[in-house]
């Protein structure tokens, strides 16, 4: 059998009881609180260093002119031969898709506009030709 250990007569002792606690039921003893961390030590700031700082004027505020939409691609100088090929097709659409060049070719010019309107295209990133 281990030897007993010996009562303490401290004020904390006298409300417990004679078996030992464990490091839990310490903290949780009413009016005992957990110790308290430090808190990190931080740069100082300028409205913590003392110093003034005086304010600096607003600054301008500049316009930025707007890039005039220009076709995203170059097209070629064909001959007219070349440019229409097809005798009942005297109307041309060309535009750039993705990385490919587009060419069109239709009967009337309502069909053309129809086409541009169907698939969206914005002035400027096409071009459209006659043959007359």
């Amino acid at each position: 059998m281990p030897p007993r250990k010996k009562p303490t007569t401290t004020p904390k002792a006298k409300g417990r009881s004679s078996k030992t606690t464990s490091t839990r039921q310490k903290n949780t003893e009413p009016g005992k609180s957990k110790p308290k961390t430090t808190p990190k030590a931080t740069k100082p700031t300028a409205k913590t260093s003392g110093k003034t700082t005086t304010k600096t004027p607003p600054k301008k505020k500049t316009t930025q002119k707007k890039p005039k939409s220009k076709p995203t691609f170059k097209r070629k100088e064909l001959p007219p031969e070349q440019m229409f090929p097809f005798e009942t097709f005297p109307f041309r659409l060309e535009y750039k898709d993705g990385n490919d060049t587009r060419i069109c070719h239709f009967q009337c010019e309502d069909h053309r506009n129809k086409y541009i309107t169907r698939y969206k295209l914005r002035k400027g990133t096409y071009f459209i030709d006659t043959a007359s």
